[in-house]
């Protein structure tokens, strides 16, 4: 067969050239088609029930490394947020402080002998029991309510209990104040502090004033501490935050403070009511340091 001349103005490849780049296209892009029914040949077919079982336990592995970060920074946020909590509060102390020309905010407290007993006084820093107090009232009487509005600094976001124990309300307070500070407003009384100018010994910035009680041993206002060379505890502080608790001292900072002793550690897990447990006689590394930041009375 004889091919014509090729036409002036017309495709510079020839005949054959234009089919072979046609042809050379259709199996390129034949690469990218697929015909047929694709499960005939495997190409989509689902996961079997092994590869299923093991992308679950992959996923399992992956939460069960993840979850314990994640509960470890959602603790030390609780903690950071009580920290804040208790600092706020310290300022309203001293706020008071200054305005009542030096006198200490008071702390007193009736008691009857049994838990629901022990009720803060009127015109104290905090009125009415922790333990019993549906509402945040008692809360809002107290003489430091006025200085910040505020009744969430009054507690702990670690603190999960509640009223009477029963599971229902959650309580308002988880915060109780030394008991040296001003628990006998009377200035004739020689067993507390009553003015901030009276913190020498120890000093302000040793001196604890508020403390996160523990939540089987909060009632009323105050944290009572027995003198230096006793050693029991009367109220008990609370474990919350990696076996520790928050306090805040007089010159206005707050502190963590991790508990030391196993003993400490196995009464913050008793039940019921916990009042006066013994610690370790002679070597109580926790109660040697609550007792650095209480006075020794008769106060000269």
């Amino acid at each position: 067969m004889r091919l014509k001349p090729q036409q002036a103005g017309s495709d510079p490849f020839g005949t054959f050239a234009r089919l072979e780049y046609v042809n050379s296209t259709k199996k390129a892009f034949s690469l990218f088609e697929h015909s047929g029914d694709r499960r005939e040949d495997g190409l989509a077919k689902g996961f079997t029930l092994i590869e299923l079982l093991v992308v679950i336990a992959i996923i399992t592995i992956l939460a069960s490394l993840l979850f314990p970060s994640l509960s470890r920074a959602q603790s030390k946020g609780r903690q950071i947020a009580c920290l804040n909590n208790y600092r706020q509060l310290q300022i309203c102390w001293l706020l008071y402080v200054d305005d009542f020309n030096d006198a200490l905010p008071p702390n007193a407290t009736l008691s009857s002998g049994n838990r629901e007993g022990y009720i803060a006084t009127g015109e104290t820093w905090i009125n009415g029991n922790a333990w019993t107090d549906t509402n945040s009232v008692n809360i809002e009487r107290g003489v430091l309510f006025a200085y910040n509005r505020s009744t969430q600094i009054y507690k702990c976001p670690a603190d999960r209990s509640t009223v009477l124990d029963m599971g229902k309300i959650p309580r308002s307070r988880s915060v109780s104040m030394n008991s040296y500070m001003n628990d006998h407003p009377s200035l004739d009384n020689r067993l507390c502090w009553h003015k901030l100018s009276q913190i020498n010994e120890p000093s302000p910035s040793q001196a604890f004033v508020f403390l996160d009680e523990h939540e089987n041993s909060i009632e009323n206002a105050r944290f009572t501490v027995t003198q230096p060379g006793v050693w029991r505890w009367i109220d008990f502080p609370s474990a919350r935050h990696n076996n520790g608790c928050v306090l805040s001292f007089a010159d206005g900072h707050a502190e963590t403070w991790r508990w030391l002793e196993p003993n400490t550690l196995e009464i913050s897990k008793r039940q019921g009511f916990i009042q006066g447990p013994l610690g370790v006689p002679g070597t109580d590394r926790d109660l040697i340091r609550i007792h650095a930041g209480v006075p020794k009375i008769p106060l000269r």
